[in-house]
């Protein structure tokens, strides 16, 4: 687990609780796997900046078909194969700064015990039935597809319309959950609460869908003939719990369920648009049926595309999130995903844009630093004379208005950010930290503070570096080690929410205005 860096103001009466999709850990991590952790990262970074008790869960999904199979071809146990493959998922977080509060696996033995408490709760409230199910079954997405979802591609193969795996008619005895009972309460979930999902181009896809197509029950089991490495039906050993049964109930068991603890309350769910049908539709019915609360709200994000095209190992375009990490550096990689961030839509990648954002953090950001630290100015003088300075009145007017207008920028920030924040809307949160740092750059160099006297001068710089300072502490949360770095260079021991503000801490900058010692350069 890693160290805080963020403290912590208060705890509220109302925990925060987030979670990305846990992750099908048959290949190596790609740029969706960071993507996702590093959003609900942020989103919790922010929580508890802003003072909330906040709880992140990030994990593996081990069971399945396709772990059964990808072991038996290495000639490895099923769970000696997903412990090393856990371990590489783990790495990647640890690598990205990804402060989770529980890696949850779903071979660890409080999440069984959870996963068949929710089954038989399921069965004695009558929502399970055994039959016989024949439906077009794809091994990579371990579900079925009715006939409307897949379509038959040029050489003949039969393929889910949603996410392109290819389906087999298949036919086996297995349970079923009641899954066509909810669709009338699932259409009245999404009209009573049209934030229940976003953006809202997802909610309108999935409320429309309901409306017009009946929902067929769900087979949720396999036979064990056919899968082995999963968790038990509970009293029938020849079936095993179909694996988004088990995969769903991850978010339960990370806050203890039966007994649920405060986190629950005020859950939120991160991920990929091709899941939705899982959290959007199988999950709150599964959980109605188990009497359990709803979370709040699920957030759909897009996939990321390389260079405007689809990222696939035959096109030699699948981005490693380690090697871009090791070639341009943690933060300035954490700062690009987010600051390209678009949740109605995909995302696209390319090293040129990349290299723009690290070049953009250098020109603008640690360049206000740069200036400010210059061995021409006294921060700390400047921070001394705070109440003389702030009086002061330019004789120009239109210095006079940038000065007002900036020192209203950066105290106006936070709320500006957290407006976006909040809705995981992390591109338009960095926009309101590139405008006051633009801002402070652009006023320093319209009052020229070199060929001012004393006074005038301090005020420039003073301006300068309270933005730099304010902008520092609420970018914490997307590049914790950088910001912390240039807090460190400005001297600044009070980082927390009540000292963002122009003004709220006198107590920095001695000492920093000399050579050389600046967080990022080219």
């Amino acid at each position: 687990m890693f160290k805080r860096t963020i403290p912590l103001l208060q705890r509220v009466s109302k925990p925060f609780y987030i979670t990305t999709p846990i992750f099908y850990p048959n290949a190596a991590p790609h740029l969706g796997h960071l993507y996702s952790m590093l959003l609900c990262d942020v989103r919790n970074r922010w929580a508890k900046l802003s003072g909330n008790d906040s709880f992140f869960t990030t994990g593996t999904d081990e069971h399945g078909l396709k772990i059964q199979l990808a072991a038996e071809a290495k000639n490895v146990p099923p769970k000696q194969f997903v412990d090393s493959l856990a371990l590489v998922f783990k790495d990647l977080a640890a690598t990205c700064s990804i402060d989770y509060d529980r890696f949850i696996r779903t071979t660890d033995e409080d999440h069984v015990k959870a996963v068949e408490q929710v089954w038989n709760t399921l069965q004695e409230k009558g929502w399970i039935y055994e039959g016989e199910h024949e439906g077009w079954y794809a091994i990579s997405d371990e579900t079925f597809y009715p006939r409307t979802q897949i379509k038959q591609e040029e050489d003949g193969k039969w393929v889910s319309i949603e996410s392109g795996s290819e389906v087999k008619l298949t036919k086996e005895k297995n349970y079923f959950f009641k899954l066509s009972e909810f669709r009338e309460k699932l259409i009245q979930l999404l009209e009573s609460n049209p934030q229940w999902i976003i953006p809202g181009q997802k909610y309108n896809e999935l409320l429309n869908e309901l409306k017009s197509q009946p929902l067929a029950d769900l087979s949720v089991s396999r036979p064990s003939a056919r899968l082995k490495w999963g968790i038990q039906v509970p009293g029938d050993d020849s079936q095993r719990i179909y694996v988004w049964i088990d995969a769903l109930v991850n978010y339960l068991t990370s806050c203890k369920y039966p007994e649920l603890n405060q986190y629950w309350s005020n859950a939120t769910h991160l991920i990929g648009k091709d899941i939705i049908r899982f959290h959007c539709v199988y999950w709150p019915a599964l959980l109605m049926a188990a009497e359990i609360p709803l979370p709040k709200q699920v957030v759909v994000h897009g996939h990321w595309l390389c260079e405007g095209s689809k990222m696939s190992k035959s096109k030699g375009n699948v981005v490693d999130p380690l090697q871009i990490i090791n070639d341009y550096g943690v933060d300035p990689v954490r700062f690009f995903l987010c600051e390209n961030s678009v949740l109605n839509g995909d995302n696209n990648f390319s090293v040129e844009s990349l290299q723009r954002s690290r070049d953009q953090l250098v020109d603008k950001y640690s360049n206000l630093v740069m200036r400010c630290c210059g061995k021409k100015f006294n921060v700390e003088r400047a921070l001394k004379e705070y109440d003389t300075l702030n009086e002061h009145q330019f004789e120009d007017p239109i210095l006079q208005q940038q000065l007002t207008n900036l020192k209203q920028s950066i105290n106006s920030l936070y709320d500006k950010m957290n407006t976006d924040m909040v809705q995981l809307n992390t591109a338009a949160a960095i926009q309101e930290f590139w405008s006051v740092i633009s801002d402070a750059n652009q006023f320093i160099q319209d009052s020229e503070p070199w060929k001012r006297e004393q006074l005038e001068k301090d005020l420039i710089i003073l301006m300068g570096v309270e933005t730099a300072r304010v902008a520092s502490i609420l970018i914490q949360p997307v590049m914790p080690e950088l910001s912390l770095k240039v807090l460190d260079r400005l001297n600044v021991v009070n980082r927390d929410l009540s000292h963002a503000k122009f003004g709220a801490d006198k107590s920095y900058g001695k000492g920093i205005n000399r050579a050389g010692d600046y967080p990022m350069t080219k």
